[in-house]
Order: structure tokens, then C-alpha cells, then sequence
């Protein structure tokens, strides 16, 4: 027998990264949010303006709310906070109130605003479920005051709040006491969370903050489907074996060093098969990055794209011999988000990401993993890659975490978040 089908709901979901941003951080919203949507849930999106507006805010029930860094931008000229993806380079550093203000800037630049019309949204026509995002950690305050008015609060956290932070360390212990103070009493007072990854959902449940439900990251396949491979073969070595990373390094867990000095010892120890091998990197580089990945490997070679355009991007992924993955277990948790766009996309892939979520996910579907910071085993897999001998994902890793199916995972959350709500 079938499942029977969820309740159509009234849904807010608050995140502060949403399109036009290019970000990655916008990506699961956005996709949840359309996905949601075509499941017939009637769904409205609280973000910010800082990135700009789309023609279709309205259609789709978009409210973008102020924001002190629009202010900013604004004083500089600019008419919108620019994304990381919009330039081949970035500076990776952190802003200047990530040391002072707990639990991040937005808390005072963007997340009283996007209280104030979360609750006018509420007063409107009640919401059944508010889901609210994190990072920033200050959009779970919205959850918190619409559940304070009846809404069922599902909190998804993408990234461990305390554990393995993106942050930069707070300088004072009581800042980092607040930080997780916080933490707690703003977590176990959701009516249900959700995490990305199972490293933060163990965390969470260790501490008696939440019992989470992993609800993981995914690829939307009618993006995938509109990316052709064909259109990008230019950018690829037809006598090489492209081996392709695509998006940013720079944050902890995905450091390349140890990765151009294996491509280095590699060339050094196996000339003829390097001769056929090329890294070729898709996104924006800080500057040292940059200067890293522009050391001699020969033969081998490392082609530098620039930032592409996300559908560019996809179908670069689809047009390589093998793909290529990052992740050091110093963040036990990271499964970057173009891994998901990775098993989707068909090639081979190298997983540099032993001790990760990660190399957890491309182990159990057939690909092939070593330890990110060991460069004699990384030259030994370039070696495996550019003789043609990395094993394809299992297919049915696509359909498993494409947002069709993801999307049915959150409603199951969503579903026990009302359910909870309402017992109480």
C-alpha cells in the first residue's frame, strides 16, 4: 500500500541566502522551496534584500526584508551585496563583528527585520510550519517568535552552530559561554530540527540540545537536466583526462595543498601518465590559492576557469572524466554541497575526504576515497584517474538525493514538527 500524501500546508521558510544570491548557501532553500511547492504545499520565502530582487518575488511569494548591509552597499554605491561566485577572486576573510557580535553580524543587521515580517506574514493567514536555516543562526529567531503565536518551528541546520563553526573563534570566554548558551536554548525549543549531516545531528543528540533528523543535502535535477556538456568541451582537454573541482576551497575542511603536491609528486614519479592528466578548477580562488595552484606540475597540467555561472558549472561537471572532492575530517561534518550535483552528474568521482561525511556518502555509492592531507596516496589515486580507472557512482545514488526525494524527507519533519506542536 502506498503512503497516503501529506496535508497540504501553509509554509514559511526563512533563509537568509536565497537566488538571485549565488552562494551555495542558497541552493537548499531554493530548491526546498520549489520542490515543497509542486508537492502542493502553499509556501512563502522570508530572505533578505541585500542580494537583490527577482521578477518573479511576487509569483512566488518572495518577501525580502531590510537589511543594514543593503545600507552598506549602498553607501559604497552599490546596489546589492555582491556573492562570492560573482568574481574569480575573494578574500575568505571574516567580518570585522564576527568577533564581537554572538552569535553572528546579522543578528542585529537582518534578523530584527526578518522578525518583524514574519510576524505580520503570521498575522496575515497563520502559517502551519515555520522552517527557518542556518547559517546565519540568527534566522531560528523568527522560528521562535512565530511558534510563540502557534506555528509548528522546524529548524534545519546546514552547519553545526558550535560544532566544527564556519565562525571564527569568539576572543572572551563569556562570549563563547553566550554563544552556547544560545545554542541550546534556542534549538531545544524548536519542535523539531533537522541536520544536513550526521557528525552535527550525533552532536546535538549527544549533548541533549535535539534529536534531529538527517535530512540531507541534494542536486535538483531540472537544473541538471538543462545542463548541457556539449556547450562546455571547450573548456576541457580532449587529449587529457579531465579531472574537475568546481566552486571554492578556502574554508576549513577543504584546504588543496596537499592536493597540488600530490598532482606534483605524481608528475615527478609517473611522467607519461601525467602527461594525460589534467586538474582542471572551476570557481573563485583567494589570492595564495591562486598562487598554489599555479606551481609546475609537469606534464601534468592545472587549468584555472575562473567562477562559471552555475549552469556552466553543472554541465562542466557533466562534460569531465572525473570529478574531484575536498574535505578534511577537521570538519567531521562536510559533505559540500557540489557533491550531491557530483553523483547527479555521472562521472567518476575522487573523494580527497577520508573521515568525512563526505567520503562516508561517495563510499557508500561506489567511489573512491583517501585522506585529504596525504599527498603520496593522492598521487596514487591522480594515477588511478588518469589510466581510466575510477569506478562510476552507483545511479541510484542520484535518484536517493535528488530534492525530489529530499523534499519528501522534509516533509516527514514537517509533518512530526505539527505534530508536536499541537501536542503541546
Amino acid at each position: 500500500m502506498s503512503e497516503e500524501p501529506s496535508p497540504t500546508r501553509r509554509i514559511l521558510l526563512v533563509s537568509y541566502f536565497f537566488p538571485p544570491c549565488t552562494d551555495t548557501g542558497a541552493h537548499r532553500p531554493s530548491s526546498l522551496a520549489k520542490y515543497l511547492r509542486r508537492a502542493g504545499h502553499r509556501v512563502s520565502v522570508l530572505t533578505t534584500s541585500a542580494h537583490g530582487t527577482l521578477g518573479d518575488d511576487a509569483e512566488r511569494n518572495v518577501e525580502r526584508t531590510a537589511d543594514a548591509q543593503l545600507w552598506r552597499a549602498r553607501m559604497r554605491g552599490a546596489d546589492h551585496v555582491g556573492s562570492m561566485y560573482d568574481n574569480d577572486t575573494y578574500s575568505g576573510r571574516p567580518h570585522p563583528l564576527s568577533r564581537l557580535i554572538v552569535p553572528e553580524p546579522l543578528a542585529l543587521a537582518w534578523a530584527p527585520f526578518a522578525i518583524r515580517r514574519a510576524k505580520a506574514l503570521h498575522g496575515t493567514g497563520p502559517f502551519d510550519c515555520v522552517i527557518t536555516t542556518s547559517p546565519p543562526e540568527s534566522a531560528h529567531f523568527a522560528g521562535r517568535a512565530l511558534q510563540r503565536r502557534g506555528a509548528a518551528w522546524l529548524a534545519d541546520v546546514r552547519d553545526g552552530w558550535t560544532y566544527e563553526p564556519l565562525r571564527p573563534e569568539f576572543p572572551t570566554s563569556l562570549q563563547r559561554r553566550w554563544d552556547e548558551r544560545l545554542e541550546r536554548r534556542t534549538l531545544s525549543a524548536a519542535d523539531a530540527v533537522v541536520c544536513v549531516s550526521e557528525p552535527a545531528a550525533a552532536d546535538l543528540r549527544a549533548r541533549g540540545i535535539a534529536d534531529p533528523i538527517l535530512v540531507r543535502n541534494g542536486a535538483d535535477p531540472d537544473l541538471l537536466d538543462a545542463a548541457d556538456p556539449l556547450a562546455v568541451r571547450d573548456l576541457l582537454d580532449p587529449e587529457r583526462v579531465s579531472l574537475v573541482y568546481t566552486g571554492r576551497f578556502g574554508s576549513t575542511g577543504r584546504d588543496p595543498r596537499a592536493l597540488v603536491e600530490g598532482l606534483g609528486l605524481f608528475a615527478r614519479e609517473s611522467p607519461e601518465d601525467a602527461a594525460r592528466l589534467e586538474l582542471v578548477v572551476a570557481g573563485p580562488l583567494r589570492d595564495d590559492e591562486r598562487e598554489l595552484f599555479s606551481t609546475h606540475v609537469g606534464p601534468a597540467r592545472i587549468s584555472v576557469l575562473g567562477s562559471l555561472e552555475r549552469g556552466r558549472a553543472l554541465a562542466l561537471q557533466r562534460a569531465a572524466d572525473a570529478l574531484i572532492l575536498v574535505a578534511h575530517p577537521v570538519r567531521s561534518q562536510l559533505a559540500n554541497f557540489k557533491l550531491y550535483e557530483y553523483l547527479s552528474a555521472g562521472p567518476p568521482i575522487l573523494a580527497l575526504a577520508a573521515g568525512t561525511e563526505a567520503g562516508s556518502i561517495v563510499e557508500d555509492f561506489g567511489g573512491t576515497v583517501v585522506e585529504a592531507d596525504r599527498p603520496k596516496a593522492i598521487a596514487e589515486a591522480l594515477a588511478l584517474a588518469a589510466r581510466g580507472g575510477l569506478h562510476p557512482s552507483d545511479p541510484e545514488a542520484r535518484a536517493e538525493h535528488a530534492y525530489p526525494a529530499v523534499s519528501q524527507r522534509m516533509e516527514v519533519a514537517i509533518e512530526l514538527a505539527i505534530t508536536r506542536c499541537r501536542a503541546t
